[in-house]
């Protein structure tokens, strides 16, 4: 029988049986650390068009399944998980239907897209493995099993779209090869990882640990632990600004953690409606939009003077956060069996 529950469903992992190891200490070099990565245009994404954010109009809630993880590309074509479903569903700001199911596995949470949207991960929670879709046809074409029975959380793919990033329900993220699909590195970080943010340098990406109340920064190219920032509470979602600068903590202790990145150190902390999940940060670093699961809220904060400019009662159980590139498109998955865009 499998010692295991659902990630995050709740807020977090009921029954996990892992140990946090020692935090490594931080470092001293420079940041971003000076080995090249792949340098992602902070400035504007390739289209031409300078980023931006939603206005914050409610576009339209398309009704599905109790959807939980999402992700979203420009055109507005978005996969959302069917946690209680085994599958992945599939709707559009273009149709404002629900377009689609594609069976993957039991307990589907996490969902990302590749850089070019003609692949997408799944994570199949209870079924121990990630299921990769091929977009076009729109099928599951194969499945890459986690390692000692572990139960896959979220996913990741790097900028670059060479690497695949793994959590699971101990303390181990592991590192695929998206070509080869085979296991190249592992790394050990916080108790019940439960979200990834990249940096924008394309070769740092940060691990919040639901349990260990920490985040932990990774070079994605040899898999070292660089830094371990300590927030404390319950470390959801994440999100990087696109400048670089800040990283963005939803907190279910009840507030939004600012990180800068410089220096490691917790530089704000936002009092929030209440307990915290998903989050996105617009591609234009303007805003921060928040999801409260228990008050049916995603509260949008101005991030230049951290107060609060707007509220959107989208009702039900809010859980993740995505946008498109540009960010013309905000999309927020909700358990309550809909899916609301943002324009």
């Amino acid at each position: 029988m499998r010692a295991t529950s659902l990630a995050g469903l709740f807020g977090v992992a009921l029954f996990l049986t892992a140990c946090r190891p020692d935090a490594p200490a931080p470092t001293t070099q420079p940041f971003p650390p000076e080995t090249p990565g792949l340098r992602l245009d902070t400035q504007a994404p390739a289209c031409g068009q300078p980023p931006t954010h939603p206005t914050g109009l409610l576009l339209d809630s398309v009704a599905t399944p109790a959807a939980y993880g999402i992700a979203v590309r420009e055109d507005g074509f978005t996969y959302f998980t069917e946690a209680y479903n085994a599958g992945v569903g599939i709707t559009s700001t273009q149709t404002k239907t629900l377009d689609g199911f594609i069976p993957t596995g039991q307990a589907p949470t996490g969902v990302d897209f590749s850089p070019d949207g003609n692949t997408a991960y799944v994570t199949n929670q209870l079924s121990g493995n990630v299921g990769v879709i091929n977009v076009a046809s729109a099928q599951q074409v194969t499945t890459i099993p986690i390692p000692n029975g572990a139960d896959p959380y979220v996913v990741r793919v790097s900028p670059d779209g060479t690497r695949l990033f793994i959590s699971t329900n101990g303390t181990t993220v592991y590192i695929v090869d998206t070509k080869t699909l085979q296991f190249i590195a592992s790394v050990q970080v916080g108790f019940a990882p439960n979200a990834f943010a990249v940096h924008p340098d394309g070769r740092l990406i940060y691990v919040s640990a639901a349990f260990g109340g920490t985040v932990t920064e990774v070079d994605m190219f040899t898999g070292s632990v660089l830094r371990t920032f300590t927030v404390g509470g319950v470390p959801q979602d994440m999100a990087v600004t696109r400048n670089g600068q800040f990283l963005y903590v939803a907190n279910e202790a009840g507030h939004l953690d600012e990180i800068t990145l410089l220096t490691g150190q917790v530089t704000a902390t936002i009092p929030l409606a209440g307990g915290a999940f998903g989050i996105g940060v617009t591609p234009d670093d303007a805003q921060a939009y928040v999801g409260i699961p228990d008050r049916g809220l995603v509260q949008i904060f101005n991030l230049q003077s951290h107060q609060l400019a707007q509220t959107l009662a989208v009702g039900g159980n809010p859980r993740r956060i995505a946008f498109s590139q540009v960010g013309h498109i905000g999309a927020v998955a909700n358990l309550n069996g809909y899916v609301t865009f943002v324009r």
